[in-house]
């Protein structure tokens, strides 16, 4: 009997044994399962951040971009299937900075930045412009006269520190054979002031930017365009990493959801404008904002261009004239540092979005 119930035991010992062995096979295989599903739900929000970008302006953010304002408040951007934000910067070398760290930024800046900073190896790729023409122009108060070049000559002229503005006076000067020894050439980072206070004669700067701020204090004022007396100055560039551009459809999109909000932006004044007015960091009435969405048809779509088109000449000329001021030290490869098939897809598939805005 003593040896029968010590078998017992160590039957029901062995079945304990099996009953735990399987109990631990289940625990791994369920702790696998559980591992395996925190590792794909781990996964997921990377692979859903793969189409969110940010859009870092080189300035803040204003009536001239009132294309991505409406884009993105009628979700034109989501229908494409990306998500997108809109961010104020402090600057060009602040926009051109963020894409170069992150390839889910898209920059905005100055063609002249923009090439600067490509030719000292920042893996910055241009893939359409802003303003097809350059906003920049001289202004002045409305008791200076400021009609044509020569009315430059014996004046004080003043700009904000920028490669785009500088770049251009000099091409102006020259363009024009204003006498260079007969101006006072001054920078500075209160240009503005400087105008009203009477320091300086003569302020260029941008008419979405300087010329926007003396509209909303009143100020009257004149301007001269240097696209008038044949400086053609390339506008704003829209650029990402090198390394953003092998996924191509998603800035396919980025461009048609803007070119799209462009096009309902002046559709329907009545509707964006006060979406427009709401969302700028600088306030402004509704009418000196439709004033302004009027006069800046003519630098988002110039006659005979599309808008975002990239016109490799006037950047050719821009670099040229980089080159000469000794602001580069060599030429810029243009094969890698623009990407045309960007604008040549979005055209071929959305061939309308690109063509509504009336000049």
């Amino acid at each position: 009997m003593n040896r029968v119930r010590r078998k017992a035991r160590r039957g029901r010992r062995g079945r304990y044994l099996i009953a735990g062995a399987v109990a631990c096979c289940l625990a791994v295989g369920l702790l696998g399962l559980q591992l395996q599903s925190s590792q794909k739900n781990q996964l997921a929000p990377l692979l859903s951040s793969s189409n969110e970008y940010v859009l870092k302006l080189n300035g803040a953010i204003a009536p001239s971009s009132a294309g991505v304002i409406v884009a993105l408040a009628d979700g034109l951007f989501e229908r494409n299937g990306l998500s997108v934000r809109l961010v104020r910067g402090t600057g060009d070398a602040d926009a051109i900075a963020s894409v170069a760290a992150d390839d889910h930024f898209i920059g905005h800046a100055s063609a002249a930045a923009f090439l600067k900073a490509r030719a000292e190896g920042a893996p910055v790729v241009a893939f359409a412009a802003s303003y097809i023409v350059s906003s920049v122009e001289f202004l002045a108060l409305s008791n200076t006269r400021l009609l044509a070049p020569s009315d430059l000559e014996g004046k004080r002229i003043g700009y904000r520190p920028s490669l785009e503005i500088s770049t251009l006076v000099q091409a102006f000067i020259a363009k024009n054979a204003v006498s260079q020894s007969s101006l006072q050439i001054v920078e500075s980072e209160s240009a503005l002031n400087d105008l009203l206070g009477g320091k300086i004669d003569v302020l260029v700067g941008h008419r979405d930017i300087e010329g926007q701020a003396l509209e909303r204090i009143k100020a009257g004022y004149k301007s001269l365009s240097p696209d008038s007396f044949g400086i053609h100055a390339m506008g704003p560039v829209y650029f990402a990493h090198e390394r953003a551009f092998a996924s191509p459809g998603a800035i396919e999109k980025f461009l048609i959801a803007i070119a799209n909000g462009w096009n309902a932006t002046y559709s329907d004044y009545d509707r964006t404008i006060p979406l427009i007015a709401r969302s700028i960091d600088d306030k402004s009435s509704l009418d000196l904002i439709s004033h302004f969405m009027d006069m800046q048809r003519r630098l988002l779509r110039p006659f005979g261009g599309r808008f975002g088109e990239l016109d490799l000449r006037r950047l050719r000329v821009l670099q040229a004239q980089l080159l000469q001021r000794r602001i580069i030290q060599q030429p810029v490869d243009f094969a890698r540092a623009v990407n045309y098939d960007i604008l040549t897809e979005a055209y071929r598939t959305e061939a309308n979005a690109f063509t509504q805005i009336e000049p």
